[in-house]
């Protein structure tokens, strides 16, 4: 590990290594996600000047430990399997062709170049988790320009300018539980209205973060996925062909895209509840310690030859979607949702290609994130 400084974390160790990070995620007893529970004041002594919407979605799951962390995700989990992955595939293929039509459309008046993050991949797994949430189909445009304001988050500036998106989609959100409760309709959001309901289950700002928490989290790392993933299969053509004469290797591939780009490069920072020694690092009570998943999916000591890109790399444990208790729940949904996508669009247009240099490609480096901003494709080679 290693010491450095981070925006709104101030002094932090850094996992640098697969084990030391995996062990972090695991180790539940002695790295913990609420500082209080490590001595710390954490978001306490802010609050006084957070609006009552950030404050309230600030307190979701991932800041939660045992037991309030498991009441928390068996609501959520049980809300998923409701709304059974499998179930929704013949929608998530709908989604992805009725946006891939607009794209196309896009790029039609463009001389065939268009934007892929602008118009495909991030509108598309946005469409899907409304869809499970069950929000109406004409607000999806202005979700998403909320949405956008709030995961460009580098700095204090970027927050303070992000307040009223935040705002807007926690009244969206409460405007949503208030509609539920008098005409329940079809998605999560009616799952986790009735058990706000039930009064011992979820409380009200529980419900609006945990609501807020699967809008966010529930799309933007597929986003990532599918953009990043597009752009490494243009820049390993031969990877590329391989993958699309043989589907039977997305599964791998997508794993391999997961780790090698690893977009989500950090997780939410742990806080030592006890003083220990960690990897010959003497941690004390209340110390910063960030998860660096990035590291833990370069390791060579887990991966062979990591810096290579192999669709056929087996056994690939990579920690893209975190480790033990905080796992993420969506990993299932952003895998299907990556899938489709990528059979559809290498399937329609098997010559796609990129329209700028590679080093041209606008990536934004948020806290923890490594995204790209957008990426100019050109459908047909000569357009």
């Amino acid at each position: 590990m290693v010491p450095t400084r981070m925006p709104f974390l101030g002094n932090v160790w850094v996992t640098t290594t697969y084990a030391s990070t995996s062990e972090v995620l695991r180790t539940k007893e002695t790295f913990v996600t609420n500082p209080r529970n490590a001595g710390r004041r954490g978001m306490a002594g802010f609050r006084w000047w957070m609006p009552t919407t950030l404050r309230a979605i600030t307190s979701n799951m991932l800041g939660k430990d045992e037991p309030d962390h498991r009441r928390l995700r068996k609501i959520v989990e049980r809300a998923f399997l409701g709304q059974n992955i499998q179930s929704m595939q013949i929608k998530i293929s709908g989604l992805a062709q009725t946006q891939w039509d607009i794209l196309e459309r896009e790029a039609e008046g463009s001389n065939g170049q268009v934007d892929l993050v602008k118009h495909f991949s991030r509108p598309f797994p946005l469409a899907v988790i409304c869809e499970l949430l069950g929000l109406p189909e004409q607000d999806r445009s202005k979700i998403l320009r909320w949405g956008v304001r709030f995961t460009n988050i580098k700095n204090s500036l970027d927050l303070f300018r992000a307040f009223p998106a935040i705002w807007k989609i926690g009244h969206y959100f409460r405007e949503q539980f208030e509609d539920c409760k008098s005409n329940p309709r079809e998605g999560m959001i009616k799952d986790l209205v009735h058990a706000e309901q039930q009064g011992e289950e979820l409380d009200e700002e529980e419900l609006l973060a945990t609501a807020f928490l699967l809008l966010l989290a529930g799309h933007e790392t597929t986003v990532h996925l599918i953009a990043a993933g597009i752009l490494t299969l243009l820049r390993h053509p031969a990877q590329k062909a391989e993958l699309t004469q043989d589907w039977s290797k997305l599964g791998t591939a997508i794993d391999e895209m997961l780790r090698f780009n690893s977009t989500v490069q950090t997780t939410e920072p742990r806080y030592v509840a006890s003083d220990t020694n960690f990897h010959g690092i003497q941690l004390k009570r209340g110390d910063t310690v960030l998860p660096f998943l990035a590291a833990a999916n370069a390791d060579p000591l887990q991966f062979e030859n990591p810096e290579k890109f192999d669709i056929n790399r087996s056994p690939n444990q990579h920690l893209a979607f975190g480790s033990g208790i905080h796992t993420c729940l969506g990993l299932r949904l952003a895998k299907a949702e990556a899938s489709t996508a990528f059979q559809l669009i290498f399937t329609r247009f098997p010559e796609l290609e990129l329209a700028v240099p590679t080093s041209d490609v606008a990536w934004s480096e948020g806290v923890g994130t490594r995204s790209i901003m957008n990426l100019p494709i050109r459908l047909r080679p000569g357009h």
